[in-house]
């Protein structure tokens, strides 16, 4: 039995349907009881994984839930918290096909940032929805974004490993305009300030950019005082 409220049920059934077509005894109760004895889940967390995505209880628990979670064990290196945070943080993982995405993505980011197994995992554990970013169209952007405003490739494919939360920022809307805006005031571009370029809120940046203008101002008046002094 899932913890739902009203409301909460029925934001369920409209955005899976199909659970309605399903044998409580045969299907549902079984799928259930296996996630949250698989995932080590009390009620309210098995909730909240299906109200996050509803199309779980879609899912075979023979021919993709069971597999997935095995596979990821195996190739991740995970135990089973591990694996549990993981599909918590990001349930999307169990739609995605192993052999045409989950390997493919996998071995491009292991090869391409020159990456262990263990970094690997660790990885994935800390920001698994680079699981559902597409090579062309983010990733490598991205990556190329920043190899090319440090102008070190090495150290900008170690800050995107240490924060990879910064893959999920957008490069029109946010990465490029900051980065022009941080060089329009005279910050020093290092991985410092590209962090907080991708990270800060809008308020955060905004404070941090007037202060930037702020101290620039100082400095040349200090400047131009110890010029007229002379």
């Amino acid at each position: 039995t899932l913890l739902f409220d009203v409301e909460s049920l029925r934001k369920f059934i409209l955005r899976a349907p199909n659970v309605l077509r399903f044998s409580i005894k045969d299907n549902l109760e079984p799928k259930l009881g296996m996630l949250r004895n698989r995932l080590m889940l009390n009620e309210a967390k098995l909730a909240k994984l299906c109200m996050s995505h509803p199309t779980i209880m879609q899912y075979s628990v023979k021919d993709n839930i069971e597999p997935k979670l095995d596979w990821l064990q195996q190739r991740l290196d995970l135990n089973d918290t591990a694996v549990s945070n993981m599909i918590q943080r990001y349930p999307a993982i169990l739609s995605y096909s192993i052999p045409n995405k989950i390997i493919p993505k996998l071995d491009w980011l292991q090869q391409r940032l020159s990456l262990t197994d263990d970094e690997l995992s660790n990885l994935m554990r800390r920001f698994p929805p680079l699981f559902s970013y597409s090579v062309d169209v983010n990733i490598e952007p991205t990556m190329n974004f920043f190899i090319d405003a440090l102008g070190d490739e090495d150290e900008a494919l170690a800050l995107l490993i240490r924060v990879p939360n910064l893959f999920s920022y957008s490069l029109e809307k946010r990465l490029k305009p900051r980065l022009k805006e941080a060089m329009d005031v005279g910050m020093v571009i290092d991985t410092a300030c590209l962090s907080r370029i991708g990270t800060y809120t809008e308020s955060q940046w905004q404070k941090g950019r007037e202060f930037q203008v702020k101290e620039l101002a100082k400095q040349r008046d200090a400047k131009s005082d110890a010029s007229a002094a002379n």
